[in-house]
């Protein structure tokens, strides 16, 4: 006996037409009727497309000031680390930071390549 596939079985039992009926013209006023037995609901205010990309940008902003605080705290902190190592108030240690903040900025100076010259005819506004 061949093997019968599944469809040619189904169809050889159910026949091949459609067994769900829908009543004449159910579809026509379908969405009216289902609208008409919905509970009245107050409806929430929506945010609009522009105020909820303000409020991503608002807090996107907050969260670039926080970041930004937190690291001027950071090298704040570091640099004063560097600065006292050991805790001694600043007023102890006046000469050696004034020292110090020199021998930095000529660190800087020297590593930017900027002349004494340069620097002169940038404060002076003379280019």
């Amino acid at each position: 006996m061949p093997v019968m596939k599944e469809e040619d079985f189904i169809r050889k039992k159910y026949g091949s037409g459609n067994p769900f009926k829908v009543p004449e013209g159910y579809f026509e006023q379908f969405t009216s009727e289902l609208m008409s037995k919905l509970p009245e609901k107050e409806m929430k205010p929506v945010l609009s497309m522009p105020s909820r990309r303000r409020t991503r940008m608002r807090t996107v902003w907050y969260a670039v000031a926080a970041a930004l605080c937190g690291a001027m705290f950071l090298g704040t902190y570091y640099l004063q680390s560097v600065i006292h190592p050991h805790g001694e108030s600043p007023v102890a240690q006046y000469g050696e930071t004034i020292e110090t903040e020199d021998i930095y900025m000529d660190d800087v100076l020297d590593y930017a390549m900027v002349s004494n010259h340069e620097i002169a005819l940038y404060l002076t506004d003379v280019y």
